[in-house]
């Protein structure tokens, strides 16, 4: 008896790990919204690996960019250290906060937060700026 309870304990284990495990899904499966971004902004980019983790889109591009989308497509955080993220995937007085304060940079990630962007750029600041286009913050990230 303490064998089977034993046993069933760890068949339990093991099975509640597909439970709670990602899902790997075809490029097809995101949500349209999510595969315009992609087209719009990195057309020149492939979809490489899509990952379906809790209701959140991961997504890896061929040229090094990942994106998180949420369940409707919009997207939460994009991570591009190599490649840079265009100016065009932020509302245009976003777009001009970022050019004017640092004008010589790349944006190597983007996150949106409660209505405010976290902007990362690639001389080490982090800026961040409310949705009309306010610059709240800056700091240096070491």
């Amino acid at each position: 008896m303490k064998i089977l309870k034993t046993v069933l304990i760890i068949i339990i284990i093991i099975f509640s790990g597909f439970l709670f495990a990602d899902w790997v899904i075809s490029p097809e499966a995101l949500p349209e919204k999510a595969k315009q971004f992609i087209y719009n902004n990195f057309s020149n980019a492939q979809i490489w690996y899509v990952e379906n983790d809790d209701g959140k889109y991961e997504v890896k591009l061929s040229n090094g960019i990942e994106i998180e989308f949420l369940y409707n497509g919009d997207w939460s955080e994009i991570k591009a250290e190599y490649v840079g993220i265009p100016h065009s995937i932020f509302p245009p007085n976003v777009a001009n906060t970022i050019r004017n304060t640092y004008p010589q940079t790349v944006i190597i990630s983007a996150e949106k937060k409660w209505g405010t962007y976290e902007i990362k750029l690639n001389n080490m600041m982090e800026l961040y700026i409310s949705s009309n286009g306010h610059l709240i913050g800056q700091k240096f990230d070491d």
